[in-house]
């Protein structure tokens, strides 16, 4: 079971990063794509500093194997791509042009 999440997480990192990269070459063309990235990286990065809390947390109280930190890592990775790739999405669909 542990192999499958990983192989999942790995596909999801993966994917998330071909869409930002996808998105960035769109985005900096103009005004409103420098105005999505923007507000998608500030939602990114909190998403990045709660789930680095979390796995330090986790990690002082209840002393996790090298296994399933890695796991843990994986799964954090994944969430912050989800995280990455919904805000652009959304910020991209919701913002005016101005």
């Amino acid at each position: 079971m542990r192999l499958i999440i990983n192989i999942v997480s790995i596909l999801i990192i993966f994917m998330g990063m071909f869409y930002y990269i996808r998105k960035t070459m769109k985005f900096r063309e103009d005004e409103k794509g420098y105005k999505v990235m923007a507000h998608a990286s500030q939602i990114t990065m909190s998403s990045y500093l709660l789930g680095l809390a979390i796995i330090l947390i986790e990690l002082n109280m209840f002393g996790l194997s090298r296994g399933k930190f890695v796991n843990h890592l994986l799964i954090y990775g994944a969430f912050v791509s989800v995280v990455n790739v919904g805000s652009l999405w959304y910020f991209s669909r919701t913002m005016k042009e101005k």
